[in-house]
């Protein structure tokens, strides 16, 4: 064999050896991609989260007042920079969502839910509050404003609005309204100058104030047992 012939099949030898090494190469890299494929599709996708416009953080931090325990009424929920109190007796029942002590004004803010016994409309129960010796009288607060209804109260149990001021520097709303066969009577009474911080967190007890109907209406003669 000559040495042209030899170095022929060596040549010969040696493509055929990268050829199948290239062929090895390309097809292993497609298993490659193909496992990688694989391992992706096995992690399931991350739940789908839609937003319901409530906030959870601020879910999680209200309270609930359960009147319906106790067979009253009235359940709410406030927050946790207030604390709730209630109960009946033979004049009706009454609720009251103050602020937790704070060394300041808003220590007197409150929001008080008032139904009263044998009162069925908003029309008898309106004479307690603007007649003579009737709430604003007794209480010594002055009328700023009366309206039926209001926007900033959209709440179907309101029929009339009364905006007050008092001599120490106070301001507020007494809502009168009534709900299945009960008047209805809620004052909010918070310092002028603290308006804000007070509606951010009155407002949440307006918006989760229920009347529990399995209660009402509250009769003249019922008597309850005050919490």
């Amino acid at each position: 064999m000559t040495k042209h012939h030899s170095f022929s099949l060596i040549l010969a030898g040696l493509i055929l050896a990268i050829a199948a090494t290239a062929c090895t190469s390309a097809s292993s890299t497609p298993q490659s991609d193909t496992t990688s494929e694989s391992t992706t599709e096995a992690i399931p996708d991350p739940p789908v989260v839609v937003d319901s416009g409530i906030d959870a953080t601020t879910d999680e931090n209200l309270q609930t007042y359960d009147g319906e325990a106790f067979d009253f009424p009235v359940t709410a929920q406030y927050p946790d920079t207030m604390q709730g109190d209630g109960g009946c007796s033979g004049e009706g029942c009454g609720f009251t969502f103050s602020f937790v002590p704070q060394g300041n004004a808003m220590d007197d803010a409150e929001i008080h839910i008032f139904l009263p016994a044998g009162t069925t409309t908003a029309a008898d129960h309106e004479i307690f509050v603007k007649g003579p010796n009737g709430l604003l009288e007794n209480a010594g607060w002055t009328i700023d404003s009366t309206q039926e209804g209001a926007e900033d109260f959209p709440y179907p149990w309101v029929t009339e609005v009364i905006d007050f001021s008092t001599d120490q520097e106070e301001s507020g709303h007494i809502l009168i309204g009534e709900t299945a066969g009960q008047a209805v009577q809620v004052i909010l009474q918070y310092p002028t100058e603290m308006a804000d911080a007070y509606w951010a967190d009155a407002r949440i007890v307006l918006d989760n104030l229920e009347f529990n109907l399995e209660f009402l209406p509250i009769e003249a003669s019922s008597e309850g047992t005050a919490e």
